[in-house]
């Protein structure tokens, strides 16, 4: 494809994946990830507080199929040349027990710079009141051979 195919893109909407969080999925990330925050370890839920890092967990539910829309679509055709470029993150509300939050992928920018696919997309995730806790810019990076 050429980079002017891949405008048609831009502004491309998924179906909202749907992730629940859960007091136990609170503490079993603190856990694993050693964080020795006691706000982060509370048995009670209403007195839970949820690390800011859990955004990842939730993030990462969105991206199976992400990638699998990108494979049809052709603008990816082979996943192992895929990297991580980079993430930015706007916390706007605390996610707490309880919420169920939709996470919305919409591709913001596609463009090829030295022979690289550099393939941006926001994930705004919003609660079950339909109010904005966060919105996630990715950039994932495909290298020569997989677009």
């Amino acid at each position: 494809m050429s980079e002017s195919k891949y405008a048609k893109y831009i502004g491309m909407k998924l179906e909202p994946v749907v992730f629940e969080v859960t007091g136990d999925r609170i503490r079993q990330y603190a856990k694993a990830t050693n964080d020795p925050n006691p706000e982060f370890h509370v048995e009670e839920d209403s007195k839970l507080v949820t690390p800011l890092s859990f955004t990842s967990v939730y993030w990462i539910s969105a991206i199976p199929n992400f990638l699998k829309k990108v494979m049809e679509e052709g603008i990816i055709k082979d996943l192992s040349r895929l990297l991580h470029g980079g993430q930015k993150y706007e916390f706007l509300k605390p996610v707490k027990p309880g919420d169920k939050l939709e996470l919305h992928v919409e591709i913001k920018n596609i463009y090829v710079k030295n022979n690289m696919l550099f393939l941006e997309f926001n994930l705004p995730v919003k609660n079950q009141n339909k109010e904005l806790v966060s919105n996630l810019t990715t950039t994932f990076i495909i290298r020569p051979g997989g677009f």
